[in-house]
């Protein structure tokens, strides 16, 4: 007798992840919700990750452990799209350092009432304990409704990451796949289900937690291809916007997102792991600062005073100002995080 499919298939990418495995696995195991099969892609670990999970394998014939050469978190991810049997119904994602609330499917599921896609709250711990939490009211959104509330759900910080989501399978079929990048992978991936979903559930509990550990993660690491990500990011999100018919007010909201992208290129220019010298640094800017696309979407964004003034000194042109501003920026982070965590997530 052929089994039946898992209503809910769960990816999880781990690359040398044996500290925090078996918390985010046991997370998902033991959901209120049973009928899943959690399929976790082991990315090249060369700690015990992999003996974790054959551990727990034999405590749970629903986790499917994949091992695969080192390649990204965008790869492991698409080889866990890969492995998901036909005939299940929704697609989750989520991070082998992170946990889900004990009832977080289950809410999730009854709450989708067949939409394309479901986006429920989340929270980031920091490393000192304290959260910050990150929702929506309750809404369903067909495509013209979609359209008047991009903006708002883009400044909510509900785009950013592919965790916290359920995706319909036949939405992803064999086409959508996560593009090999470092960072922003997850965006594009969004935005290009979106482009093709007919509704969208937006849930308002916070059942997902985003656990930070001490020390640099990819918020604050340099990444060379960083601004090309970015301005990549931000042409889908223009061409959505015109399928969706967004209006101005939308269009600003999104012109305040990539200049938050770009400002985030800057600061990262900064942090202890760049290895660029100075020379390269301000070639880097100034490779930045020039392309046209940032200097006609770095204007008349709606997000504030700093946005604003940090927008002007990204359009002066000048390489030498961007440099001190937002050398001065991440410094003034390093003294306040709190207030510097506060403006970067300033909605």
């Amino acid at each position: 007798m052929e089994q039946k499919a898992p209503r809910l298939a769960v990816i999880m990418p781990a690359y040398n992840a044996g500290q925090y495995i078996e918390k985010a696995v046991c997370s998902i195991l033991k959901q209120s919700f049973r009928d899943l099969r959690l399929i976790v892609v082991d990315d090249g670990s060369t700690d015990d990750t992999a003996q974790i999970l054959r551990r727990l394998r034999e405590q749970d014939a629903r986790l499917m452990p994949i091992s695969v050469p080192n390649g990204g978190p965008a790869k492991a991810r698409n080889r866990g799209l890969d492995a998901v049997e036909p005939g299940t119904e929704y697609v989750m994602f989520a991070d082998a350092d992170d946990e889900l609330l004990p009832d977080a499917v289950e809410y999730a599921m009854a709450g989708a009432e067949g939409a394309d896609m479901v986006f429920f709250g989340f929270t980031i711990v920091s490393p000192s304990g304290s959260c910050r939490r990150y929702s929506e009211p309750e809404q369903r959104l067909d495509r013209s409704r979609l359209g008047s509330a991009f903006g708002r759900l883009y400044k909510a910080n509900l785009f950013n990451q592919v965790w916290g989501k359920l995706f319909r399978m036949e939405l992803i079929g064999s086409t959508h796949r996560f593009p090999d990048y470092r960072w922003g992978e997850d965006r594009l991936f969004i935005f290009r289900c979106l482009d093709e979903a007919d509704s969208v559930k937006i849930l308002p509990e916070c059942k997902y937690r985003y656990i930070m550990h001490p020390g640099e993660s990819l918020i604050t690491r340099f990444c060379q291809d960083k601004p090309r990500v970015c301005l990549e990011s931000d042409a889908v999100v223009q061409q959505l916007c015109a399928s969706l018919g967004c209006d101005e007010a939308t269009e600003a909201d999104c012109r305040y997102m990539f200049a938050k992208s770009i400002f985030s290129c800057m600061t990262t220019l900064f942090s202890p792991n760049c290895p660029l010298d100075a020379g390269e640094k301000a070639a880097y800017v100034r490779s930045i600062i020039n392309d046209p696309q940032v200097r006609r979407r770095c204007r008349d964004v709606f997000g504030g005073a700093v946005p604003n003034i940090l927008c002007s000194v990204v359009c002066s042109g000048q390489v030498w100002l961007n440099m001190a501003v937002f050398r001065m920026l991440v410094l003034a982070g390093r003294i306040s995080p709190g207030l510097f965590t506060k403006l970067k997530h300033k909605k």
